[in-house]
């Protein structure tokens, strides 16, 4: 689709979306909402389909190698983008002359190439290619000054490259494309020995001199005699050129116009401005010095389709028991929740085609994770819509009502799992971006097909003046509880969960930690018949290792055989990986060689990806800190706040305990687990406020009230999203067995803390500070509430 049409089909839907929630008729809201939501839903499809091409597979899910390369220029030299652009530049070049296409070659930070090598029909990356794009990626760029060879000219490189001639001690070099070169020539005859070599170079630049691009080079040492001498020579002699030859191309060839003492010399000639550009950062040579691996990651396609099989399966079940329950429970309703829950998949996969965003594993994990958020949302209006019906609404008034008050829970709980989302995607490295990605996507259609679709079709299907009446089962009624009187055991449970979190941390300290955190190499493959735990360390410890190797193996339900992972001291990922398959350890295709997933973090790179996690973990609470102390009062803002500690704290202490290393994905999920458990405490907290506006009585009774009446919606959410998330460990291989264990557990604590924490911790607070909630609650309305327009003095 031309990018002008499809500008103006955003526009317009743009258009319907602010018109639809401007207009106060409910007939005009569903046409507008009927046309918005098909309008979406076609552009989306039109932009998705086939999903096989439109879907853009990350690495891990396409296979292939990932390599970070840091740049180190040399004592003294500091690297600015445009030497990194040379460095992409020439590892292009490396890798188009192997015959590799669709690579992609990017900077990150100041002196970091990230390079990814998808695996093509025709291009697989097995072990020795993986070598050998290590090789190529790693070795320094060779640049050197060659004086013109005396017999240089162009019919002489024709004669000697036709064998019709011979020249001693000479070498025969290609121009490079996009540079200038000496009269439209193609090739010159070069003295063979260097006459100056690249690191004699101390820097190069540019600078525009009255409209004309210069080049500036100072060399230092043999190179500034060297080149003094030569200039002194040869001045005036057009046919002595000085070729700069970088990696075997020669880049420039300019002739002496006086002698250059100093060792600064200028090149003019009619450059444009990025070919002067791209000549001084050839000549600062950002890859003079071997470039190191930092993060090396690779996927073989086995594994990759694999992981795709191992998602869908786990997507599929998902989807199908959610929609059982949703019909079991909530019956023709539960149609209406499912048609908003396929628009919803439609939308977040149609975005991610348009534009063109890497799914990853760990975007199967966030799109499993939305489809948990998306029927929460739409629990919370059934609940509410039941509680309408219950108090003698008619059907139209009752859906009005619901949609209404819900909102605000809704907008609430969305926003704070929003923003966890919006941190990690600001500062999350490697597999959490994927993640963040998908889920901040996730969370904005949910909102879109909660609050809109399922209200259209609503309106269509259940109109203001219909007859119909809408019936649920209801497991959990109107229950009488003293939940804040059972906050003497909580307290005890609570604490008991903290100091064993806590004391299984500090037991365990740095071996906690997972390869991207600690450093290391890593090893994974799918094993042969005779791969047991065993084996497989018995082969891995022939090694010279210094520690010892963890071995650990695992079995994914309805895949076939076990996946095993191995982790090994830095640098021995590739002994490892030799000597599982000679061994006979690893499961072979169709008599090929056995493939061997790699993960090679140097412990530099696992120390800045530990801090930018904490970081992010940190900024993610503050944020949320701050949202609910804004949009609460400071009583209930501080019984949210310490029950989000409280759960997070036990989910990673159970995490730890149950032997799982801590690594990238599992800061996502403590941050999903964050959004989570201030989802379910903020449901709480409007009720209790809401009916703290409405009803007198002892505070304690009215919380107490208020906490049974989301009995329901707390304990359905939970389940619907442990239905989701049990899916994921079940199914979805050992891949996200971690991420979806880390949720599992967060929804139990969360569901748990928002009821028998949150809310006692609020009561408590009142009481020592001598606070008043109702009229806190009041006097907060009170400060919102818009001005009269009865005017003023």
């Amino acid at each position: 689709m031309p990018p002008l049409i499809a500008f103006l089909i955003g526009l317009s839907l743009l258009g319907l979306f602010i018109w639809y929630f401007g207009t106060d008729s409910e007939k005009r809201q569903r046409t507008i909402g009927t046309v918005l939501a098909l309008g979406l839903v076609g552009f989306c499809l039109y932009s998705l389909i086939p999903p096989s091409e439109k879907v853009k597979l990350g690495m891990d899910l396409a296979g292939g190698a990932r390599f970070t390369l840091k740049l180190d220029p040399g004592e003294g030299i500091t690297l600015n983008p445009g030497d990194q652009d040379q460095a992409v530049d020439v590892l292009n070049r490396r890798l188009n002359a192997l015959g590799t296409s669709d690579v992609l070659i990017a900077k990150q930070g100041e002196d970091q190439i990230v390079v990814d090598v998808p695996n093509r029909e025709g291009q697989k990356i097995d072990a020795k290619r993986l070598e050998q794009l290590r090789t190529i990626l790693t070795q320094a760029a060779n640049l050197n000054f060659h004086l013109s060879h005396p017999e240089d000219s162009p019919a002489k490189v024709v004669q000697v490259e036709g064998g019709d001639a011979f020249v001693l001690d000479a070498v025969i070099l290609p121009f490079r494309e996009d540079m200038q070169r000496e009269g439209g020539r193609e090739k010159m005859i070069l003295r063979k020995k260097p006459n100056i070599v690249g690191d004699d170079v101390k820097d190069a630049w540019t600078f525009n001199n009255a409209g004309r691009w210069e080049i500036m080079v100072s060399l230092k040492g043999d190179g500034k005699d060297a080149l003094y001498e030569m200039s002194s020579k040869h001045k005036g002699n057009d046919r002595v050129r000085m070729a700069i030859v970088l990696d075997e191309e020669i880049i420039s060839a300019p002739s002496f116009n006086e002698a250059i003492p100093g060792g600064t010399a200028r090149i003019t000639g009619d450059f444009t401005g990025e070919q002067a550009r791209t000549l001084a950062t050839s000549m600062k040579n950002p890859l003079r010095t071997k470039p190191k691996v930092e993060y090396e990651e690779y996927f073989p396609p086995t594994l990759a389709k694999t992981a795709i099989d191992q998602g869908l399966r786990a997507g599929m079940w998902g989807l199908c028991l959610t929609a059982v329950f949703m019909l079991i429970y909530y019956r023709f309703a539960g149609i209406i929740a499912l048609a908003g829950l396929s628009v919803n998949i439609i939308l977040l996969f149609g975005i991610l085609a348009i534009f063109q965003a890497d799914f990853t594993l760990a975007g199967i994990a966030g799109v499993i994770l939305t489809i948990g958020i998306a029927i929460d949302a739409n629990v919370l209006i059934y609940e509410r819509l039941r509680e309408e019906r219950a108090a003698g609404k008619s059907i139209g008034a009752a859906i009005k009502a619901a949609y209404e008050k819900a909102f605000s829970a809704i907008f609430d709980a969305q926003i704070t799992t929003l923003i966890t989302a919006m941190v990690l995607l600001w500062l999350a490295e490697g597999a959490v971006k994927g993640f963040a990605v998908t889920l901040t996507i996730g969370i904005l259609v949910s909102l879109f097909s909660a609050l809109l679709v399922t209200r259209v079709c609503f309106n269509w299907l259940v109109p203001p003046d219909s007859k119909r009446d809408l019936k649920f089962m209801q497991i959990l009624g109107r229950k009488s509880i003293d939940f804040l009187g059972a906050s003497k055991v909580s307290r005890l449970l609570s604490a008991a969960l903290i100091v064993t979190a806590i004391s299984v941390m500090a037991v365990k300290g740095s071996g906690a930690l997972g390869i991207e955190f600690a450093g290391g190499d890593q090893i994974r493959f799918q094993a042969s018949e005779t791969a047991t735990t065993e084996t497989v360390t018995k082969a891995i410890e022939a090694l010279d290792l210094s520690s010892k190797p963890s071995v650990q193996a695992m079995t994914p339900v309805g895949g076939e055989g076990e996946t095993f992972s191995v982790r090994v001291e830095e640098g021995k990922g590739g002994e490892a990986a030799d000597a599982v398959r000679d061994a006979g350890l690893v499961k072979r295709e169709a008599g090929a060689e056995g493939e061997v997933g790699l993960s090679k973090i140097s412990s530099v790179v696992a120390g800045e990806m530990a801090k930018n996690s904490l970081i992010a973990l940190c900024v993610g609470l503050i944020v949320i800190f701050a949202y609910v102390t804004m949009r609460f009062e400071y009583s209930f803002a501080v019984g949210a706040i310490i029950a989000l500690v409280h759960d997070l704290l036990i989910a990673v202490g159970i995490v730890v305990l149950s032997g799982r290393e801590l690594n990238l994905i599992l800061v996502g999920a403590f941050l999903a687990i964050a959004g989570y458990s201030i989802n379910d405490t903020i449901v709480i907290f409007d009720r209790i406020r809401e009916t703290l506006r409405s009803k007198r009585g002892d505070v304690k009774d009215i919380m107490n009230l208020a906490i049974g009446t989301t009995l329901s919606r707390t304990i359905l959410t939970s389940l619907t999203t442990l239905i989701t998330v049990g899916c994921l460990f079940i199914f979805g291989g050992p891949a996200l067995s971690d991420f979806s264990f880390a949720i599992i557990v967060g929804v139990l604590i969360g569901t748990y803390s928002s009821i028998f924490v949150a809310s006692p911790i609020v009561f408590w607070w009142a009481k020592r500070s001598k606070t008043n909630l109702r009229r806190e609650v009041l006097d907060s309305d009170q400060d919102s509430a818009p001005p009269s327009d009865d005017g003023g003095a």
